[in-house]
């Protein structure tokens, strides 16, 4: 699909609660359904500490106190200790090994663990007991989506995992997800024309359950433009922009169909519509709008720099060739040679420039795999260290931050671009550079921040700092920054520029999130009490 496409943003909504399939017995044991029934109330209080303890002694009085054991695999889960949930889990699942739920608790388990094969195992389980349990099987389908490529016999199992969820809620099989499935069914039946029809059937039918996702509005309207429906395109991308004001995608996507479908008079209309509609938020659109516009412009200019570009690059290329042949055929001590040679390297130079300047307009071919950012990052910037020397260069991540679909070798040329220019800016002794990656939920991106307490960039001179060829530099060649420019672009995202002059400066790249690996349903709950089942049906459950 075009570059106007989205996978992105933040799943629909997270589920809230899973339901019990059947009320986990209690003990017969009078003792340890006694502390169970403690550990009930100190969980309804929010007192975790106190609850495992009655747990434990309820396991203790009655070693195959199942609803006792599962109670401390979820509290161990809520605080994050895997491994001990896993395996309370583990002995839920001796205790009843066609209990579907607890197997699937026990692959979600596994997942939070990184043990995907072990997880794919428990949920297949699942499956073989129950092909119904669509929570199973929506898990395995994100685990067939993650990494794979997009002719991927795992991508075709995912999409076939995701068609039969559709297909039993059709059958009255309930699933409180919907709208994540046909999302993630969306996102990838558009990537090929010939299922466009099919993915947006699926997008209409998620944004009828919900209908304020502004994602699955702005990949609605990429297919219906595509369509050729222009009118419903536009009204999709307005819907997308009304819902997440901050949410940038849409406006390129409008800004494209203004650019590629309407004339000067009919812009102008829609600008007016545009004022009319959205009221007190209209000169912040228009002014977002307008710089997509902008960008539209510049790019169309670079491709037909880049195709006459490209030409002078091959005629260049082979009048280099001929005069080295020429060189090459000429006596040692022929007359002139030094000079011919001389100018050779001259040309060769400014061959190399016109190479590199051709490259910052367009990016080659992109090898997109699943990237744990926050790992190339350290790498990238640990093979950088020796290039510090007395200057300070520092990594730091956020934990689990998720992972994006993009190429790898590109992301490693701009951070490595962006780190040694902040190197040079900063001085000898004094200076620090600090490489940051994180994760931002509200863009649904991950972030990737190069931060020196250089001079900082004069605000003249901002405006310019991502022009091919600008630079500030006696021996800079001013392309480094353009590249890392359109690498973020190619990846739908961004590099923006914060500095204040005596400041220093942060470069910060946005990589948008790809929905086909954030959609995640992976939260268990608490097996409650018989006798608290009817007096609180909200707190039935706890959720982590």
């Amino acid at each position: 699909m075009s570059n106007l496409k989205t996978e992105t943003h933040q799943p629909p909504r997270p589920s809230d609660q899973i339901e019990i399939a059947r009320e986990l017995p209690e003990s017969s044991n009078p003792e340890a359904s006694r502390f169970s029934r403690q550990g009930d109330v100190a969980l309804k209080n929010g007192d975790l500490s106190e609850a495992v303890k009655a747990y434990q002694k309820a396991v203790k009085a009655d070693r195959n106190d199942l609803r006792s054991h599962h109670n401390l695999g979820v509290v161990s889960y809520q605080q994050e200790n895997w491994e001990m949930a896993q395996s309370y889990l583990d002995r839920c699942v001796q205790l009843a090994p066609e209990d579907s739920d607890l197997l699937f608790k026990q692959g979600l388990c596994a997942l939070k663990q990184n043990r995907r094969e072990e997880a794919s195992r428990a949920f297949s389980s699942v499956l073989k007991l129950d092909p119904d349990h669509l929570r199973s099987r929506f898990q395995v389908a994100l685990l067939h989506a993650r990494g794979t490529a997009t002719v991927s016999r795992d991508r075709q199992k995912a999409i076939e995992n995701l068609e039969y969820i559709l297909e039993a809620c059709g059958r009255g099989v309930s699933f409180q997800n919907l709208d994540r499935v046909c999302f993630l069914l969306g996102s990838f039946l558009d990537d090929h024309p010939d299922n466009r029809d099919q993915a947006i059937a699926v997008y209409r039918r998620g944004l009828d359950v919900d209908p304020f996702f502004a994602p699955g509005h702005n990949n609605l309207g990429v297919l219906l433009m595509q369509d050729g429906q222009t009118l419903p395109a536009l009204g999709a991308f307005k819907i997308a922009v009304q819902l997440e004001p901050d949410y940038t995608l849409p406006y390129g996507n409008l800004a494209r169909l203004l650019f590629d479908h309407m004339s000067p008079t009919q812009m102008e209309q829609e600008f007016g519509s545009i004022v009319d509609e959205f009221g007190i938020q209209a000169p912040s659109v228009l002014v977002q709008l307008s710089l997509e516009l902008i960008d539209l412009g510049r790019g169309q200019v670079y491709e037909s720099l880049y195709t006459h570009g490209h030409r002078i690059k091959n005629l260049m290329g082979m009048s280099g060739a001929r005069m080295r042949r020429l060189i090459r055929d000429f006596p040692q001590d022929a007359h002139g040679l030094d000079e011919l040679q001389s100018i050779a390297h001259d040309q060769e130079q400014i061959f190399n420039q016109w190479v590199a300047y051709l490259r910052s307009m367009k990016q080659g071919t992109m090898n997109l795999t699943l990237v744990d950012v926050s790992q190339l990052v350290h790498k990238t910037t640990g093979g950088l260290s020796a290039q510090a020397g007395s200057k300070t260069l520092h990594f730091a991540s956020e934990t689990r931050v998720p992972q994006v679909k993009a190429d790898a070798g590109m992301l490693r040329e701009a951070v490595t671009n962006l780190t040694l220019n902040a190197l040079q800016a900063v001085e000898e002794e004094s200076g620090k550079v600090t490489v940051q990656v994180g994760h931002d939920p509200l863009r649904a991106s991950v972030y990737i921040e190069v931060e020196d307490n250089g001079p900082g960039i004069p605000d003249a001179q901002q405006a310019r700092i991502f022009d091919p060829g600008y630079t500030t530099r006696q021996n800079g060649n001013g392309y480094g920054l353009s590249i890392c420019a359109r690498i973020a672009s190619a990846h739908r995202g961004h590099l923006r520029l914060i500095s204040q002059p005596g400041a220093g400066a942060v470069f910060r790249i946005d990589l948008p999130i790809d929905f086909e690996v954030s959609a995640q349903e992976d939260t268990i709950g608490l097996q409650r009490s018989v006798a608290d089942v009817s007096t609180d049906p909200v707190t039935e459950e706890f959720v982590l």
